[in-house]
């Protein structure tokens, strides 16, 4: 993945990882969304698939994985610390 830059004015040169986590509005409860993040521990990050674009937003973590790798193939995604759905 490229450089993520926070809203703080932090950045993190690439590579940075994919974690997979509950989605942040209220009204999507259950669902999961990718996060850009400096690391597999880190709590921040911002969406892979922006907010305001269709999708991103997944009941299971298979299909959030799915529709990372449509846009960056072979990218590795981690939830709790843990590598999900490893690419073949």
């Amino acid at each position: 993945m490229q450089a993520l830059h926070l809203s703080d004015g932090t950045v993190h040169p690439a590579p940075t990882v994919v974690q997979i986590w509950e989605d942040l509005h209220n009204e999507r409860s259950g669902y999961f969304r990718a996060f850009q993040c400096s690391g597999i521990n880190a709590s921040t990050g911002c969406p892979v698939i922006g907010y305001c674009s269709p999708g991103g937003s997944h009941r299971m973590i298979r299909a959030v994985v799915a529709e990372v790798r449509r846009f960056y193939p072979g990218e590795r995604c981690y939830r709790n610390g843990r590598e999900v759905y490893p690419p073949n």
